[in-house]
């Protein structure tokens, strides 16, 4: 298995699991609009898209937004989206994409890498505490659904 950065050129591979992501959190699958907005992105230089790859199949994504902490004068990186095929699971596929992601982070100076993760699902928190991460315990989250 090899970790790639994605780019224009592994949209194909890309988008089906993209929109099975998004199916996962009752999304509709948007197959046109979903590329769109991929291609947007790697266009415009706003995420990173981390894709594992073995024999040219695809396995799984990791999708980083960077931003910044202007407390700490330094950049973070949001990871908003992991994927794993339902076939590829169980194969250390994510524990993979979240390493790759933090040496890069790392290489960039990056200060922290921030996820945050529907409360049930405890597969993702085992998988986030065993790389290390904490439980944020000083802010909570709010959103404004606009």
């Amino acid at each position: 298995m090899r970790i790639i950065q994605a780019s224009l050129e592994h949209l194909d591979q890309l988008t089906p699991m993209f929109i099975r992501y998004r199916e996962f959190y009752n999304a509709m699958p948007q197959q046109d609009e979903s590329k769109d907005f991929l291609t947007q992105r790697l266009n415009k230089q706003e995420a990173i898209i981390l894709l594992a790859i073995e024999n040219d199949a695809p396995l799984g994504f990791c999708l980083v937004y960077p931003s910044f902490s202007s407390v700490l004068l330094r950049p973070i990186w949001i990871i908003n989206d992991m994927y794993v095929t339902e076939e590829s699971r169980r194969k250390q596929v994510a524990k993979k994409l979240l390493k790759d992601v933090e040496q890069r982070a790392r290489a960039h100076d990056v200060v922290r890498l921030r996820v945050s993760i529907h409360a049930s699902n405890e597969i993702a928190q085992r998988l986030y505490e065993a790389s290390d991460f904490l439980e944020d315990q000083h802010f909570r989250s709010y959103i404004l659904p606009l």
